[in-house]
């Protein structure tokens, strides 16, 4: 059962010159899912289900087709094509590439060294639907976290307590809807429900390849809690507003200082924390951190932390 949406989510960060632009401008990075560490996160798996050869040949044509028309509109309107003849083109573009597929299939099921022609014939049918599902799918994604908390994701992603944890405010959120993942449920998708997905608006057949696409995990990672917000792969501005930043027991001096200047010190309506080191147990604890008047931005140079940290790769997403 899905939980409530929480008030607050969290981002780990390594420190980088990226980390620092993103905080200053108010930005977050939506990373390609191609270069999540897990590599079964956005691969969806296609079933046959009832659907016959005939059946996933149409489906496949459909994905195709539409994949093609899309990404040749924008091109075509350069040509001064308009209306019908748009239409036309868009649709011939997308139909021979999608024949041209077919007709690699039927060759290599006329080798005599197949045993079974029709299962081979099938299997790369499904093959084909699930890279046309994850063009399709092809979105960035921030991942979020319930928790500020967590030894592993410190490790992970905030560079061995040497980066930032950022909370989000996201209780007064009204535009993209932040979907929970789910971990421990399977990753296959339906022929069928592919189907009534491309046929029409079917709300729930729309849930299950976004759920199947974007937001299923291995329940390996359920420590994560993990929340997503959508949106196109690169920097795009913040979905929602600071609320606090927690600084790693390893963040240096300079990094934490210039940060909560950078904010605007004691009168920013951002809080500042620092993980505790803890004494005797592995639970993590935070102490808040409060601006020093003598904290000013040109009292140090970030270029020269830049240079000697390890690179970060914060794109690495949770």
């Amino acid at each position: 059962m899905a939980r409530a949406e929480p008030k607050s989510l969290y981002k780990y960060l390594g420190f980088s010159d990226r980390m620092v632009e993103q905080l200053y401008h108010g930005k977050v990075y939506y990373a390609d899912p191609g270069t999540f560490n897990d590599p079964l996160d956005c691969r969806p798996v296609v079933m046959a289900g009832n659907q016959t050869i005939e059946g996933l040949q149409s489906i496949l044509k459909l994905m195709v087709v539409r994949r093609v028309e899309k990404e040749a509109a924008v091109s075509l309107k350069r040509l001064r094509l308009r209306g019908e003849k748009l239409d036309i083109h868009r649709a011939k573009l997308g139909l021979s590439e999608v024949n041209e597929v077919l007709r690699g299939i039927e060759y290599f099921v006329t080798d005599p060294d197949l045993d079974d022609p029709e299962a081979y014939f099938k299997q790369t049918l499904l093959t084909l639907i699930q890279d046309e599902v994850r063009k399709t799918q092809a979105t960035g994604v921030l991942c979020l976290s319930e928790k500020f908390d967590s030894p592993l994701m410190w490790s992970h992603y905030g560079n061995q307590h040497r980066g930032v944890c950022v909370e989000y405010d996201v209780s007064n959120r009204k535009a993209s809807p932040i979907r929970q993942v789910v971990y421990g449920g399977d990753r296959q998708i339906s022929a069928d429900c592919l189907l009534r997905w491309l046929q029409g608006e079917d709300v729930q057949a729309r849930g299950e390849v976004e759920r199947s696409s974007l937001l299923t995990k291995s329940a390996e990672w359920k420590y994560e809690k993990e929340w997503r917000l959508l949106g196109p792969i690169g920097l795009g501005r913040s979905p929602a507003p600071i609320k606090s930043v927690t600084f790693g027991m390893n963040c240096p001096l300079a990094i934490t200082e210039s940060i909560m200047s950078m904010f605007g010190g004691e009168q920013a309506k951002v809080k500042f924390w620092r993980v505790l080191e803890p004494s005797s147990s592995f639970k993590l604890k935070r102490e808040r951190v409060y601006f020093d008047d003598s904290m000013k931005p040109s009292q140090h140079d970030l270029s020269g932390l830049l240079d000697d940290l390890d690179d970060v790769d914060e794109l690495a997403e949770t």
